[in-house]
């Protein structure tokens, strides 16, 4: 196998990855959240709360263990090395258990409102509160998945700013992204030493940063290294974003803003065609 062939199949490996241990995070907080009531989930009991940590807790260091493996098997694959484990820095867990903890109390704070102000011996207001109850959770899952999903990005991101063989990044798409991802794949490959920064690179509205994820986000700041360079799917998407980009009115932030909101409005209209 090319050393091309070993960096496209590490890339798609992890991006996969990523989306399985979301997607196995998403399950178990949803069935976790069935068996709370809304009272106690209201309540946000310091046990309540450690629950939903270790949920996320795990799937984070799951996801930061394939950031790390991933990072090595595509370094190894452009340079015939793997990383030096000095590349990446101390996580701060309880940073983390903070971010989970902020998580769990903005997605229940609608049903904490609902309690205080209904009865619960009223069988409207308790349909009312199922439906508050049913969409807090699935806030709160989907944000689950966003927390943990952050131990790759996180662990590819220390290795970008620390590993000297890391010649830039590239935004890795999902199957179906925001208008915000679309741009930052259209930058292609984004070079971190200056004498490599390409015209079309520059073009863009450079202090749009590549480690922002929202929920359900997928997409993926990869890495470069010399000797390769980005998939053959990867390399397709960034020229399709990148001939709506051109194609799009304007220039700098505004050129911007006409881009995310055109292209982000036929998104939600391929959805609500489902």
């Amino acid at each position: 196998m090319s050393r091309q062939a070993e960096f496209d199949a590490a890339s798609q490996a992890y991006y996969q990855s990523q989306v399985d241990i979301s997607a196995s995070l998403l399950e178990r907080v949803a069935s976790w959240w069935r068996g709370l009531s809304p009272q106690r989930a209201a309540e946000g009991s310091p046990a309540v709360v450690r629950d939903f940590q270790a949920l996320v807790s795990s799937s984070r260091s799951r996801s930061y263990a394939e950031g790390v493996k991933f990072h090595n098997m595509a370094r190894e694959a452009a340079t015939g090395e793997p990383a030096d484990d000095s590349l990446w820095d101390d996580r701060d867990l309880s940073a983390e258990a903070g971010q989970s903890r902020t998580a769990y109390y903005v997605h229940t704070a609608p049903v904490r409102g609902a309690i205080k102000r209904g009865r619960l011996d009223d069988p409207e207001f308790l349909a009312e509160l199922d439906d508050i109850m049913s969409s807090a959770g699935k806030n709160l899952a989907d944000d689950a998945g966003r927390l943990a999903e952050l131990g790759g990005r996180g662990a590819l991101a220390d290795a970008r700013e620390n590993d000297p063989e890391v010649i830039g990044y590239y935004r890795k798409t999902d199957a179906d992204p925001c208008g915000f991802c679309a741009m930052l794949a259209a930058r292609g490959a984004a070079y971190t030493e200056t004498r490599n920064s390409s015209r079309s690179t520059r073009a863009f509205v450079s202090e749009e940063d590549p480690d922002q994820y929202h929920r359900n986000c997928h997409c993926q700041t990869l890495p470069l290294f010399r000797g390769v360079s980005m998939p053959p799917e990867d390399a397709a998407k960034r020229a399709e974003y990148l001939a709506r980009w051109n194609a799009t009115d304007g220039s700098g932030a505004e050129q911007l803003r006409n881009f995310q909101r055109d292209f982000n409005a036929e998104r939600k209209a391929r959805r609500d065609e489902q």
